[in-house]
């Protein structure tokens, strides 16, 4: 039995560091021929492209395993979208030339490969609460060729991933959460609430997304951003529990996720004309801070040790310590500072440990499931109103 998490999250954890340490000036990586013009569009292609992608990638085929028709990639198919991969790779760096007619299509080949897979899969199934996946891979295949092609920014699809994480991320803590608390009927109250309110969230994050790809005006897109980052704070507040702090994985989920109002902020304040803040520091607290964090969150869950329930080790706190620490350090410190290199050093730090953690699990069976432990037989998820549509409740709850 295939496990593509693990192929998926060597792929994404060992590129996150790649395309951080070929932008270092000390390099000297040359881009001349690539077809997205230059090292920062390259770097900001490919974090969310190769790194970010392959990542989803890895939970969206595991979370596909537990929809109705148990659908399962084949060893031929998981060892041709890692080709693809490595292809889209190869042609984002320009081994193909500048010609977008050939390097456009094998840029693109794996979101479409993936997309597919996961389509195909949704139709199997016969059920709604798997379509989300398959749609947002779908955008984003969509959203790749705009940026290849000049019609979107090279930093939209940042904002693609944070919808992603308010519809199926938001969810996922959630229904994480109930399951690890000592539930009252007070508490499935809040987090029924708190999925109003997330839904909320959700929307005016579409609507942000909208804008940004038509080039708004920056007053409109940052009075969305910060209704946005409004409505997830109440959600993250709403879910809030002393217990949450007696469980590690739980708190990586809770502090990565929190990273989403913050930058969701972050950003709308860099819109404004005249602002402090870079954009581009903005961007590092919702790409590095809130994306990465909440999925090496989730994907420290593969690896936990298990028992009674789930348990983090001190190798994965330590790397997800880093990795918040290394997005914060992007955000607070001036570019050219002194200091400016301590984020690059630390971020690389917390994906070597991710890739020790993930590689050594390769000589061990996968779990089942992988990123759940045992279910509560008192819990009554369906009740919250906020368990994640996308996987089985025993995968992904």
């Amino acid at each position: 039995m295939t496990a593509p998490h693990r192929a998926m999250f060597l792929a994404g954890g060992s590129w996150a560091i790649v395309a951080v340490v070929a932008v270092a000036p000390e390099t000297g990586f040359d881009l001349a021929r690539s077809p997205l013009g230059g090292l920062s569009a390259w770097h900001a292609h490919e974090m969310a492209f190769g790194v970010a992608a392959a990542l989803f990638a890895g939970y969206a085929l595991t979370a596909m395993t537990s929809w109705p028709g148990r659908a399962r990639l084949s060893s031929a198919g998981l060892a041709a979208l890692v080709v693809l991969w490595v292809l889209a790779r190869l042609s984002a760096a320009g081994a193909l030339g500048p010609d977008l007619r050939l390097a456009a299509p094998a840029s693109v080949s794996f979101m479409a490969f993936l997309t597919l897979i996961l389509a195909r899969s949704v139709l199997r199934s016969r059920t709604m609460r798997a379509a989300p996946l398959a749609l947002f891979s779908l955008a984003m295949t969509g959203s790749q060729v705009a940026v290849l092609t000049g019609a979107s920014p090279p930093h939209v699809p940042v904002l693609g991933f944070a919808a992603l994480l308010s519809v199926v991320g938001g969810r996922m803590v959630a229904a994480f959460t109930l399951n690890a608390l000592t539930v009252s009927e007070a508490q499935k109250r809040r987090f029924r609430i708190a999925g109003v309110f997330g839904l909320l969230g959700s929307v005016t994050i579409l609507a942000a997304l909208g804008l940004e790809t038509l080039r708004a005006a920056p007053d409109w897109l940052a009075a969305c951003l910060l209704l946005a980052a409004a409505f997830e704070t109440v959600r993250v507040c709403l879910w809030l529990s002393w217990e949450i702090l007696t469980d590690g994985l739980l708190l990586m989920l809770h502090t990565g996720y929190a990273w989403l109002p913050i930058g969701l902020a972050l950003l709308a304040i860099g819109k404004v004309p005249g602002s402090l803040l870079l954009e581009s520091a903005a961007l590092h607290g919702l790409a590095a801070g809130a994306i990465a964090c909440s999925i090496y969150a989730v994907a420290a869950r593969a690896v936990a040790r298990r028992g009674d329930r789930l348990r983090t080790s001190p190798a994965d706190a330590a790397g997800f310590g880093l990795l918040w620490a290394a997005a914060a350090w992007r955000v607070l410190t001036p570019a050219g500072s002194h200091w400016d290199a301590a984020a690059p050093a630390l971020w690389c730090l917390a994906w070597a440990i991710f890739l020790a953690r993930h590689g050594a699990a390769l000589f061990r069976p996968a779990p089942r499931p992988v990123f759940s432990g045992p279910k509560r037989p008192d819990l009554h998820r369906a009740d919250s109103g906020d368990y994640p549509m996308t996987a089985e409740r025993s995968e992904a709850s």
